[in-house]
């Protein structure tokens, strides 16, 4: 059964713009133009993942992130917000509503078609929330203490100190000032008890972190 994904965005252009671009590359679209009429397609279709605006009329993203969280059966579907807005604020409140993604306008296709898999990936290998069909729930491979230790937005970066990316290029691509990642760097050196990044680096590879 093809992936489903919601895309709710009120501008008609972006709206076709991020269909033609999932249908392409496989996935099954359901369109909105706000989160009202999002929730009208949420009671009757599941979709694997949801991508909204945050700029639009009668129920704006965070609103609708929000009632979803409120429901047992969506609350587990993963979220990514899509906004043109670059603030930090901005960037800030949506993770701290725990969205798992912030896409920020321009972006391109790669980078779309890259954090939705990346979404995909990770919510299927922590298994299926109790209630949601299609697929069997399967149950997420303990973590050693160190790796439990570390928030979602710290293993990301230490993702990306994998991939040997430097400070300035994790900041570039997660849309946060280089000073961000400095600190979140130096956290993670401390939860994985290692004095510098090589050393993060090689503990990650220990752990399984990938």
């Amino acid at each position: 059964m093809s992936t489903t994904i919601l895309v709710v965005d009120d501008e008609p252009a972006m709206l076709d713009s991020l269909a033609e671009i999932l249908a392409l590359h496989g996935f099954r679209v359901l369109r909105a133009s706000d989160g009202v009429t999002g929730l009208e397609l949420l009671a009757e279709t599941l979709p694997d993942l949801i991508i909204a605006d945050i700029n639009m009329p009668r129920m704006n993203g965070y609103q609708l992130y929000q009632r979803l969280r409120e429901r047992p059966e969506w609350d587990r579907i993963p979220f990514l917000f899509l906004t043109g807005k670059r603030e930090t604020e901005d960037i800030r409140f949506a993770k701290e509503l725990g969205a798992d993604d912030y896409l920020v306008k321009p972006f391109t296709e790669e980078d779309l078609i890259a954090a939705v898999m990346g979404r995909l990936k990770r919510f299927r290998s922590l298994g299926r929330a109790a209630g949601l069909p299609r697929e069997p729930a399967v149950a997420a491979a303990p973590r050693a203490p160190a790796v439990a230790d570390l928030s979602e937005r710290e293993l990301q970066v230490l993702r990306m100190m994998l991939q040997g990316l430097s400070n300035p290029e994790i900041a570039r691509q997660l849309y946060v000032e280089p000073s961000t990642i400095k600190s979140h760097v130096s956290t993670i050196l401390a939860k994985l008890e290692v004095s510098n990044r090589v050393e993060a680096v090689k503990r990650a590879i220990e752990l399984g972190i990938g």
